[in-house]
């Protein structure tokens, strides 16, 4: 890729997320469409998207973030719903494209349109991740969705990697299929929980805080690259990886390197993200051209349209006939009856994305002496199907939770009420003991006294605490913004006067910022320090 390309794309980005933002679409969907833009523009650089760039490149740090991040204790709720999406569904959508790819272009055989059918039978992860961010979903539905899409490609790539087989002229079984399976999703949990008990020890033994977010970057690679090699689920080895790792995270890395680490890792998840859909949406055009030289117009649409509501269609089907039987019905029903409006959500978040594409551009030219059958036709629908679900169902998701009057569930306030009421209940508990001791000075002890009591008192009682916030918090966060700014001034004209260096006044600016994030985190629950009855 060109410096030229990359300038472009890097340009690209700003103007597309900054009109995401001001439009209120999630970004991926801006992206996409702003990419489809640029390939058709006159004497813009052509970009290519090197399938091994994505899966060796791109995907391994995306899929660790994200499994870091995750709701982890949602995905053992409805590991039922999970287990049955990632395997069931994937099987269910990969049969039914076959079949209607087969019959609807007779041309296209039985292997091919397998190939086609595992390639678009999985959800992406990080397609459902960046959309998202900008919806209020209840967790437990994140939960189910985002499990789902992180472990089902260990299934499709089984399934494609048996598929290809067949085109190529290899005889295989059900049998074969299903040990593949459970022999790829056995190594690679075990290559996952090796990589990252490899990582929490070197961080055991690296109390460095610059080397301990250097060795957070290598998880990724350390549990894919391996897992790449021996042909098994690399995107499953990353995922358990990043789910053990985080178990540890809070003993065994410094304070600031986690700071660190968590600020790098925001910040080159989303540049990567930005990345992959851009490039995504510019490899359109040459995608068009490449198939409207081999097809009609009117047959890639009619083939188009048939395989997008094929994978629509099918997962609506299957996620309300999940939902009518009782033993999986959690997290999605209540004492045994279907909430249809999150199962709707469920079904309706059957988002693909950039991996998909990868998928089919990575696709052998050649099989022998011959071309491989309808190449060029199985990476048009794919990115048909991407267009589809990403844009279509991704931009309407929005308006679908208007309309079905979903909202943000009150478990994560709930649980940071508690967390918060705790740890300040802990410390409390912590000072009246070394009061006892009276080796600390007084004003010392009833200056903390005062910041603990006041922050447990806000979180330990719900109405209390609302009320509390009600009579002093407003006031609290104005005079607070309004001292950090004043002091943030005064540093600066210190620092322009040459009173301060600016590595010192980077340094304090660091404490000030500190400050303004501990502000921020808690302004949702409008934590104040200050108690009026002291």
């Amino acid at each position: 890729m060109s410096v030229a390309a990359l300038a472009v794309i890097a340009v690209a980005i700003l103007a597309l997320v900054a009109l995401a933002k001001r439009i209120g679409v999630a970004y991926p969907i801006v992206l996409v469409l702003g990419g489809i833009v640029l390939g058709f523009i006159p004497g813009i650089p052509r970009t290519e998207l090197p399938p091994d760039l994505v899966f060796l490149v791109f995907l391994p740090p995306l899929l660790y973030w994200e499994s870091v991040t995750a709701p982890t204790s949602g995905f053992l709720a409805g590991a039922a719903w999970i287990f049955q999406l990632a395997v069931g569904l994937v099987i269910a959508t990969t049969v039914a494209v076959a079949f209607v790819a087969h019959h609807v272009d007779p041309a296209m055989g039985w292997p091919a349109a397998f190939v086609l059918g595992a390639i678009v039978s999985s959800t992406d992860e990080v397609a459902f991740a960046s959309i998202a961010d900008k919806l209020r979903v209840p967790r437990h539905l994140i939960a189910t969705i985002e499990g789902e899409s992180l472990i089902n490609d260990a299934t499709s790539l089984i399934i494609y990697a048996v598929a290809i087989g067949a085109v190529v002229g290899q005889v295989f079984t059900i049998g074969q299929a299903v040990e593949q399976l459970v022999i790829s999703v056995i190594a690679a949990i075990a290559i996952g929980l090796a990589a990252g008990a490899a990582i929490v020890t070197a961080w055991h033994f690296t109390r460095d805080d610059e080397l301990q977010p250097i060795i957070s970057l290598m998880a990724p690679y350390l549990a894919y690259l391996p897992a790449y090699h021996f042909k098994v689920s690399g995107v499953l080895a990353v995922v358990v990886t990043g789910i053990f790792v985080s178990r540890f995270t809070p003993r065994v890395l410094t304070p600031r390197a986690r700071l660190r680490a968590t600020g790098f890792w925001v910040t080159i998840v989303f540049v990567v993200n930005a990345f992959i859909f851009v490039l995504v949406g510019m490899q359109f055009h040459p995608i068009l051209i490449e198939s409207l030289s081999r097809y009609s117009a009117w047959h890639l649409t009619w083939l188009a349209l048939a395989i997008c509501a094929t994978v629509i269609i099918v997962r609506l089907a299957w996620v309300y006939g999940q939902a009518l039987v009782p033993f999986t019905n959690e997290p999605e029903h209540e004492r045994g009856k279907a909430d249809w409006a999150h199962v709707s959500v469920l079904a309706w978040t059957g988002m693909r994305g950039g991996i998909s594409l990868a998928a089919a551009l990575a696709l052998p030219l050649m099989i022998g002496a011959a071309r491989f059958p309808q190449r060029s036709l199985i990476i048009f629908l794919t990115f048909a199907v991407l267009l589809a679900t990403l844009v279509g169902q991704g931009g309407t998701l929005p308006w679908l939770l208007r309309l079905l009057h979903i909202s943000e569930d009150d478990e994560d306030a709930r649980e940071e009420r508690l967390a918060l009421s705790r740890i300040a209940r802990v410390a409390l508990i912590r000072l009246a003991r070394l009061r006892k001791e009276q080796n600390v000075p007084a004003p010392i002890l009833a200056a903390l006294e005062q910041h603990h009591r006041s922050r447990w008192r806000e979180f330990a009682d719900a109405k209390e605490g609302e009320q509390y916030r009600e009579q002093v918090t407003s006031q609290y966060r104005a005079i607070e913004g309004e001292l950090l700014a004043v002091q943030r001034d005064e540093l600066l004209r210190l620092r322009n006067r040459g009173k301060i260096d600016n590595t010192v006044m980077r340094r304090v600016l660091t404490l000030l910022d500190f400050e303004n994030e501990e502000i921020a985190l808690l302004s949702t629950s409008g934590h104040s320090d200050i108690d009026p009855e002291q």
